[in-house]
Order: structure tokens, then sequence, then C-alpha cells
């Protein structure tokens, strides 16, 4: 079989490496480099499995993406920009060198992915769990390798693959890789609703999608607020974990992408880079909170900001929501902290980060060609497990529970107004609202027929001791004494 390779490098060492692989490293290599962005990668996820589809195309396919995939010599002029963007394309490639690994037949015992929902969810959270708790292994190894290629002014991504592909060989440890598997499987509470997340980053917090944010901010930021996103092909870099830049403006989202800058993002929920195709993440809660915090870790270098939380609705509730509902859900997910003038604030609301607190969706799933009544929960902060209670599971378990047992309007903006008010100068709630919002929320969840009374009861436990202490913070900002996190 006739495959890709760069003609600029024959007669180079970088030959004679890439001869001496075997066919099987070989194709890895092709399927790192072609298959991610042939015809936008979503055709190749839909054509492959068609009669040698991928495999007669390959060497026109190769010289397409080789002449897309080289960084231009003006970009290459700025070797600080050249070597920061560099870490995030070589990590990238490097987790898609193991997901290969891990994914071959009879390799390893993964975590079934949930039904309906994306087939490499598992491997990928194996392999980024692995990623994230041995550094040492390859952190190094990927620095030495960023200042060869700037030392020989290598430009082209099809090198970064085969020299990437020599480290993942040399790390890949079976034995290990199956025990955080292992792990992930312990941790697991399957459930049947499936469950997407957008989470997005920035360096420059909700500044990023501000025109008027002064130029000295952006320069002091190591990746230009994303400006170069594009430039670097990062957008066929990410693509196994839904990697691109949001501008939050739709109308030039596709043909400008990251020339304006703005969030770097990763959807876990859609497939296709027109937004047209989309796959859930998992049915999982558990699954789901640890891609939110193992993502977090993988993209250190990019500050975590805002994240989208979408289930998909398959329960229809019957409660009609009151203004203390939406406020408990604040009271869970909220980013409650000083505002410059050191007031305690909801911050994300307060800032109007957002327009809309809850969405209502229509996604058309990529395996049914069906469209699917989707809830998009927008109002949460992305950030770090500061406590061991601290995670986004129960978050995702209460928002299944809230859309099982309310009736929700479209946008649900008929009290969003009250909503912002409150945000701006909460108040505690009292008891007896806290106290039926639990209540409700856990007979949503008893509908979806998959958790047992030992955990529901946990769970209820869980959930009160949250909005308990996001309420006693609350009650001490009028306490001199007491600090919270400044603005970011």
């Amino acid at each position: 079989m006739t495959l890709f390779f760069p003609k600029e490098y024959q007669a180079t060492s970088y030959r004679a490496l890439y001869d001496g692989l075997s066919p099987i490293a070989r194709q890895m290599i092709q399927r790192e480099f072609i298959g991610v962005s042939y015809l936008h990668r979503f055709y190749l996820l839909k054509m492959q499995k068609a009669n040698g589809k991928f495999r007669s195309e390959q060497p026109a396919a190769g010289n397409f993406i080789h002449r897309k995939l080289t960084i231009s010599r003006l970009h290459w002029l700025n070797k600080e920009l050249v070597t920061n963007h560099l870490k995030i394309i070589f990590r990238h490639y490097l987790f898609g060198f193991l997901v290969q690994f891990a994914s071959r037949k009879h390799e390893l015992n993964l975590p079934a992915p949930s039904p309906s929902c994306y087939w490499e969810t598992p491997v990928n959270l194996v392999v980024m769990r692995w990623l994230n708790r041995h550094t040492h292994l390859w952190e190094t190894e990927l620095e030495k390798l960023i200042e060869q290629v700037i030392s020989k002014s290598i430009r082209h991504h099809f090198i970064y693959v085969l020299l990437i592909f020599q480290v993942a060989s040399k790390i890949y440890n079976r034995k290990a890789i199956q025990n955080e598997s292992d792990t992930v499987t312990a941790m697991s509470i399957p459930g049947v609703t499936p469950i997407g997340i957008e989470m997005e980053f920035s360096n420059l917090g909700r500044r990023a999608v501000d025109k008027s944010t002064p130029s000295n901010l952006i320069a002091n930021d190591p990746f230009r607020n994303l400006e170069y996103y594009s430039s670097f092909q990062l957008e066929d870099v990410t693509w196994r974990l839904g990697g691109y830049v949001d501008t939050h403006e739709h109308g030039r989202r596709l043909l400008t992408l990251s020339r304006y800058g703005g969030f770097f993002e990763y959807s876990m929920v859609r497939v296709d880079y027109p937004r047209t195709y989309t796959l859930p993440l998992t049915c999982d809660p558990a699954i789901a909170d640890q891609m939110i915090l193992e993502s977090i870790d993988f993209i250190k270098e990019i500050k975590p900001h805002s994240l989208h939380i979408n289930i998909e609705q398959q329960i229809n509730g019957k409660i009609r929501p009151e203004l203390n509902d939406f406020l408990c859900l604040l009271l869970l997910g909220g980013d409650f902290g000083s505002n410059e003038e050191g007031q305690l604030q909801e911050r994300r609301l307060a800032n109007r980060e957002f327009h809309r607190f809850i969405k209502r969706r229509r996604h058309l799933n990529l395996l049914s060609e069906t469209k699917k009544e989707v809830i998009e929960y927008a109002f949460l902060r992305l950030k770090k497990r500061n406590t061991k209670n601290d995670n986004y599971q129960s978050v995702i378990l209460a928002l299944k529970g809230f859309q099982n047992s309310y009736k929700l309007e479209k946008h649900c903006l008929e009290q969003l107004p009250e909503i912002i008010s409150w945000a701006e100068n909460p108040t505690p709630l009292p008891p007896a609202a806290s106290q039926n919002f639990v209540k409700n929320i856990i007979a949503g969840l008893k509908k979806e027929g998959v958790y047992s009374t030992k955990i529901l009861n946990n769970f209820s436990s869980v959930l009160n001791d949250r909005l308990s202490r996001t309420q006693q913070i609350i009650r001490s900002a009028a306490t001199p004494e007491v600090t919270f996190p400044k603005p970011t």
C-alpha cells in the first residue's frame, strides 16, 4: 500500500527513521496525520468503513494535508510564540498516539462506551488520566523535540507526528494504562441520559471576546488570546477533544475562526466543524466529571473559564420552577467571589458573561440522524477541584434531576432579571427552599430508574451539604474579616 511521505524530507534522516518503522507503525502515523483532518475528519468518521476509502486516498490526502499543516515562515520568526504553540501541538499528538495504542483490538479491557454516545470517550479519559499522572515520562522528551525542530527550522506537522510517535512508543505501558482503566471503571456510576460538555479556557477570562481588551493584556498572554490558533493548525490537532476557538460571534466563527481571538474550547458534544452533527460524551456523570477535571490539567497553560453541560431531555418534568429553584442551581454551580469593590457576587451573572442561563437546543445525532431535545446549562464556572467534595459529578446529577422534575421554558428567560439581581447581591435562601429543591431533584433522578436508594440517599446528603456551604459563604459576606476570591 502506498503511503504519504513529504518529498522535502526524502533524503534526510527522517526518511530513514520512517523506513525503519513497521508497516503497522507507518499506518498509525498516516492515520494520526491524515485521518485527523482529511475533509474535516468528520467525513472520515462517516465514510472510513467504505471499501478501501481511507487506504486508496492516502497519498492524495497526504499532499493536501501536508500543504495545509505547515507553519508559515512569518510566524516561525517569533520563537516564543512557536514554542508555546508547539507544546500544545506535541502534547495532543502524543495523546492521539497513546489513544491509538490503547484502542488496539484485545489490547486493554476498557470501560464500555455509553449507548448512542461517542465511542472513544472511555479510552480518551483513560489515556488523559495516565498522561496527567506521568508527566515525568514525557514533558522533558517533548521539550527536547521542540528545541530540535526549532533549531532545524522544521515547520511541517508530518515530521512532528513522526518524532512524537517515537516518544509514544517509548513511554506506552500496557499494564499501567490498564490499571488506569480499572480505576475509571471502579468510579463509574452509569446512567441512561446522554451528557455532553463544553469547556472554555482563556488567560484573559471574560475579556477574551471583548474587542476593547487592551493590546498589552493580549501581548502578555503566551497564546495572544488564541489569535494564532488557526495559523498553527491547532484545529487539526485538538480534534479528539473537540478543540476549536469560540469567538462568541456566530456569524463569522467558521470564516475567521481565531483571527480575532477568543476562548479555546473543548466541545465534547460536536463532531464536525460546521456543528451540524453531535454525539454525547457519555451517560455516566462520573465519566463526565473526570473528563472535565482531567481536561483542565491537560491544557494547563490556558486557564479554565466556563463550562456548559448539555443533557438530553428524555423525561418531561411537571413542576413549574420558582425563582428559588434557579437560585439553588447557582448555589450548587455558581462562581461566588468578590468584585473589585470587595462585594460578594455570583460573578458570571453579575458580570453578564452570557445571555441565557439555560438554553433549549435540538442536536442532530451522528449515529441516528435524528434530532434530539437537549437542555444546555450555560451558567457554570470551570475551575480546578479545590476540596474533596468539590466536583462536577454532583452538579451533573442535580441537573439531570432538575430537568426530570421541572417543566422548563425554551430559554428560562422569564425570571432571568431577578436571577441577575440576586447574583449582584446574594442573600441566603430560606431553609424550606433548599429542602424542597433537594426533594424534587431526588424525585427527578428516581424517574431515570437506575440509581439505588443508597446512592440517592447519599446524594441527598451531598446536595444538602453543598447548598449549606454556599449559604454559609453568603451569610459570612457581611463579616468584615472574611475574604473571598478576587476577580480574574
